[in-house]
């Protein structure tokens, strides 16, 4: 399950926990029946984890309430530093954006800063265009062609790298009067004695 799932049961228990909170409306409780051996939902408990709301109040939720792998994604959300949206950008999919491969002088991979670097682009020797998006929290790094954390790329500059695609597919040269072999007897009688 994706961090978009953990953030929607997220958002759906403080609807329903906010819901009817208008001064004299009854409050909806949640219908789930008690755990065994644990409270219901609402009140607090030794095995309640606390997750902070949009209103910055916390509210408690039994642990066994979400899954292990909603559990997990809430976790990988604190371990990202930064925030979500301002400090790097959070896209569900690959935008369309004015990138085009027929408008680049070479073939590789290039960022697109139109999406603040988090999609980038890989243009095929024939003029292909793949695009890609790299994972919440990294952004492309055109300086090395991966997907980097955040912090550790400038995409502003990343337009002024694309230049290092010429090297990619750049024939090497070959010297015709340099000897055919690299490797000489003499050499194989020092590797294997």
């Amino acid at each position: 399950m994706g961090r978009a799932a953990a953030l929607l049961v997220i958002f759906l228990l403080c609807h329903l926990r906010s819901e009817g909170a208008e001064e004299g409306a009854p409050v909806k409780k949640a219908r789930a029946p008690a755990q065994p051996g644990g409270e219901e939902l609402g009140t607090k408990s030794a095995t309640a984890r606390p997750h902070d709301d949009d209103d910055g109040q916390q509210s408690h939720l039994p642990a066994s309430f979400l899954s292990p792998s909603v559990l997990q994604a809430l976790e990988l959300g604190k371990a990202i530093p930064g925030r979500a949206g301002s400090d790097y950008p959070v896209l569900g999919e690959v935008p369309y954006t004015n990138f085009y491969c027929d408008e680049q002088p070479y073939p590789g991979f290039f960022a697109d800063t139109e999406t603040r670097c988090q999609a980038w682009h890989y243009c095929d020797i024939d003029g292909r265009q793949a695009s890609f998006l790299c994972p919440n929290g990294t952004q492309f790094n055109q300086a090395v062609f991966v997907c980097d954390w955040w912090f550790n790329v400038r995409c502003d500059l990343s337009t002024v790298l694309y230049a290092l695609n010429d090297r990619l597919y750049r024939r090497p040269h070959h010297d015709v009067a340099a000897p055919h072999r690299s490797i000489t007897k003499d050499l194989l009688e020092n590797i294997f004695t």
